[in-house]
């Protein structure tokens, strides 16, 4: 096989919990749920006869892109022969609270393990993946997650969502960087939504929407809302149009929102896309089928 092609699926944190402590190099302990939905970019990995990877990643140079520095490690780690050519088609917006980078970039590994016909169990991936990126661990996996440690404890859940309309909405506002985020968390603030992390995983067990919607919870939300009251905007906004509940995605300044209706949603869609955000309405997909 000289060519492989995959999706790099969006994810979105339904609860997002940072605690207090510092733990392994720097980062915060975490306790995550998060999804896969069926937003995503294309990645096309074709093996090349000359040395060296090459990528045409459209919205970060090369030396930053972490889908090449994916590429990269694969190919020192296993001493890969001939180059790698990657092509990426973008639909996830960059800078986001998305995962977008990281999702490329688990991508790009799970790719390369294919297209080289490598053995490498998903614990060994998940802990090469750290040394690219904490949301890259998750990513390797995707579909439906809870995630502790520092953000490199997968687990997967055995549970499918109910049906619901997932609703994303980007700002053309960019954060500074997802480091900005944390560096603005104030240690009293966060932590401390244990409770709603336990009921969001009991309505996800009974299939229960409401119960999930209910138990939405980001602590970057209240910071990054003082900084960007534009994302508190739109999750006032997606409340009024009917949604279940809505939360910032991530570290921002994307915000999503669960509906039950597709017509509410699609309403909500277009008198966003009027005032200028980029939005889809998305639904949760299950994670690959990988042993």
């Amino acid at each position: 096989m000289d060519q492989i092609e995959l999706k790099a699926h969006a994810k979105i944190n339904l609860s997002l919990n940072i605690l207090p402590e510092i733990g392994e190099n720097g980062y915060y302990k975490v306790w995550f749920i998060n999804i896969s939905v069926s937003l995503y970019d294309s990645v096309k990995l074709t093996r090349t006869q000359g040395g060296g990877i090459l990528i045409n990643e459209p919205t970060v140079e090369n030396t930053e892109n972490i889908a090449s520095r994916s590429a990269q490690l694969m190919f020192d780690t296993f001493k890969l022969p001939g180059g790698l050519s990657i092509h990426v088609t973008k639909r996830i917006p960059s800078r986001a609270g998305l995962g977008g980078g990281s999702t490329d970039a688990a991508a790009v590994m799970n790719g390369i393990i294919a297209l080289y016909g490598l053995s490498m169990p998903i614990h060994e991936r998940v802990g090469l993946a750290r040394e690219i990126g904490m949301d890259v661990c998750y990513c390797i996996i995707g579909g439906l997650c809870r995630i502790e440690g520092i953000g490199d404890v997968v687990q997967s859940l055995p549970y499918d969502l109910p049906g619901a309309y997932i609703l994303i909405a980007t700002p053309v506002e960019k954060k500074p960087s997802t480091a900005w985020a944390y560096s603005i968390l104030d240690k009293k603030e966060i932590g401390r939504q244990r409770d709603k992390l336990e009921m969001l995983t009991d309505g996800i067990k009974k299939k229960d929407l409401k119960c999930i919607a209910d138990n939405l919870n980001n602590d970057f939300e209240k910071p990054v809302f003082r900084y960007f009251p534009k994302a508190k905007i739109l999750k006032a906004h997606m409340l009024r149009s009917g949604a279940l509940n809505a939360a910032l995605a991530g570290s921002g300044l994307s915000v999503f929102g669960i509906f039950e209706n597709s017509s509410a949603a699609l309403r909500s869609k277009n008198e966003l896309e009027q005032s200028g955000c980029t939005c889809y309405i998305t639904h949760p997909v299950r994670a690959l089928n990988m042993k």
